[in-house]
């Protein structure tokens, strides 16, 4: 991964950082992580002035738990997002896991990207939704 000495983004949950503000990002692989995080982790319609920006994966929680079913809107609604507002972010694969029993309100995603300008450049993103 090659880094820059010029921040390309900031860090998230804004952690404060020694030269600044907020702790910042410095490579393309790193922005892309944090600003696929802050993409999915948006609901459609939270940002002012942009109702089309972020995902349907909140939403998606309180749908009927059909296994299988689930899994591909959960996979469906990260694909399409991403497409949408990250093209240059290609999604290998979405796995989701959920525990229906003791926590039917969550679900974690493991979603497994890469940048297409940068070969061999696959990595995990785990999200807790």
């Amino acid at each position: 991964m090659v880094e820059s000495r010029v921040p390309l983004g900031i860090q998230l949950p804004y952690p404060k950082g020694p030269g600044g503000y907020f702790l910042q990002t410095h490579s393309d692989m790193e922005r892309a992580r944090y600003n696929l995080t802050m993409l999915l982790m948006t609901a459609k319609g939270e940002r002012p002035l942009m109702p089309t920006y972020g995902s349907d994966l909140h939403e998606l929680l309180f749908e009927p738990n059909v296994a299988d079913h689930m899994d591909d809107l959960f996979e469906d609604a990260v694909r399409e997002t991403t497409a949408i507002w990250m093209p240059e972010v290609i999604i290998t694969y979405v796995t989701v896991e959920r525990d229906l029993i003791n926590t039917p309100s969550t679900a974690t995603l493991n979603i497994g990207f890469s940048i297409s300008s940068i070969p061999n450049s696959e990595q995990i993103l785990t999200l807790e939704v």
